[in-house]
């Protein structure tokens, strides 16, 4: 039986080959004969253009993806010129996506690390350009798939975000439930209201689609 994935396996190559040739055809081949739950090429592809067009280029950009999954979107922004870490703490792992990870990101030139945000940004002084929060900030608060078991306390969630402010050069992107079952309109932005005295400018950047089906708002909280 074939399981689902997260996100679809698209390996770098026949992406590094679709933008050199402008051909789709092997990446729109594997989307069409694979069986996952949600695209991550979108968001991939969404921030990318977002910090090309307002940064002019995207080499040597020093990106954070928490919650990196199967690794989908830090390929990309390898692929693209970016310097990527991704962390992910793996405790939901039914489908088996980190086992092989760390060979992955070994091959594709990104840095992992199987980590909790909270004990990463503590242990880890870098800065960061980009930080990526796709579909992860909720969890803190609700728990994984509404649990309702949190993943942190009110007063961690606002010292994390608090120091990801001032880790950031650029901006955080920002996924975040829109409108669906056991989220109210407009959850994402009252989130950060309630943990954050003062928050960055923020910007819509469009909408996603989450594993559940249900459409999530895409943000970009910018530091400049």
């Amino acid at each position: 039986m074939k399981m689902k994935t997260y996100l679809p396996e698209i390996d770098v190559s026949d992406f590094v080959h679709a933008l050199a040739s402008h051909d789709w055809a092997a990446v729109e081949e594997k989307l069409r004969n694979q069986d996952y739950e949600r695209l991550g090429l979108d968001r991939a592809l969404t921030i990318a253009s977002d910090l090309l067009s307002r940064h002019g280029s995207l080499r040597g950009l020093r990106i954070l993806d928490v919650g990196t999954n199967n690794g989908l979107i830090a390929k990309v922004l390898i692929a693209l010129g970016c310097h990527v870490v991704g962390i992910d703490n793996g405790d939901v792992d039914g489908q088996g996506i980190y086992s092989d990870l760390p060979n992955q990101a070994h091959l594709s030139g990104f840095e992992f690390h199987a980590k909790d945000l909270a004990d990463f940004i503590v242990e880890n002084d870098r800065h960061w350009d980009c930080i990526l929060l796709l579909s992860v900030m909720h969890h803190w608060e609700t728990g994984y798939a509404m649990s309702g078991d949190p993943r942190y306390s009110c007063a961690d969630i606002r010292k994390l975000l608090s120091m990801l402010f001032r880790r950031t050069k650029l901006s955080i992107y920002y996924e975040c439930p829109s409108n669906e079952p056991g989220f109210k309109s407009g959850f994402g932005v009252d989130f950060l209201f309630r943990y954050c005295n003062e928050l960055p400018k923020m910007r819509v950047i469009g909408r996603t689609i989450g594993p559940n089906g249900y459409l999530r708002e895409f943000w970009a909280l910018d530091m400049e």
